[in-house]
């Protein structure tokens, strides 16, 4: 032991002073303990503090990829919608194709069978308002098309960009929760190993100065032996 006590007169240590060592020793040691058991109870509260905070991330992750998962099925409905369009715009041009070859039969046969300028002429006059309303129809169709494709780009661009971010925010989030959750949690485990280690040692200390105590009790220091008369 370190401290010092006093020696009784007739042996031993004074009760008194191992009395009041044991007394400062528990003292500093419930402290200890006490100090000890608080830092554990903050890290505990920090370690469900990061778990609250892990378990809406990972509602929110969540959320996150059913969003991404309705953005995907709109984005193929568009797609679908896009490749509608375009057979259309082709079924158009076909179809544009087929009334100029008409056209052109048509004008055949009015060239052959009607030389009457007259009729001629308003038969091409005709023909040529079919060939521009078709042609005119096509183009339309097509610059539909066109620009449909031109917004699903700029959707699918404006969707991804915002989705990567979110997840990446998301993501970055994550691991610094999960890094600072670990740190707790190592903090909080090496709190409780000393608390252990405390009271182990503050049990063994308790132990021996008891059986010191108990062995400079008064009661069992031998009487002293008498002092013989100087005979005469």
């Amino acid at each position: 032991m370190d401290h010092l006590f006093r020696t009784a007169a007739f042996g031993g240590f004074q009760r008194q002073d191992v009395l009041a060592y044991l007394e400062q020793t528990a003292k500093e040691q419930q402290e200890k303990q006490q100090q000890l058991q608080q830092q554990l109870a903050q890290a505990q509260e920090a370690g469900e503090r990061q778990s609250k905070q892990l378990s809406e991330q990972g509602e929110r992750l969540n959320a996150l990829a059913g969003e991404n998962q309705q953005l995907r099925a709109q984005l193929e409905e568009l797609r679908r919608n896009l490749s509608a369009s375009l057979t259309q715009a082709n079924d158009a041009g076909e179809e544009l194709v087929r009334v100029k070859g008409e056209l052109e039969a048509a004008r055949s046969r009015i060239a052959a069978l009607e030389p009457d300028a007259a009729a001629y002429a308003a038969v091409k006059e005709r023909t040529a308002g079919v060939e521009l309303e078709a042609h005119r129809r096509a183009q339309e169709i097509q610059n539909e098309a066109e620009e449909k494709a031109r917004q699903l780009r700029r959707q699918m661009e404006q969707w991804v960009q915002r989705v990567e971010r979110e997840f990446d925010s998301l993501r970055s989030q994550v691991e610094s929760t999960v890094s600072h959750a670990a740190d707790q949690l190592g903090k909080a485990g090496q709190c409780l190993e000393q608390v252990n280690i405390l009271m182990g040692e503050q049990d063994s200390a308790l132990e021996a100065l008891a059986q010191t105590c108990a062995e400079v009790d008064p009661a069992k220091v031998a009487a002293p032996m008498p002092i013989p008369e100087n005979e005469p």
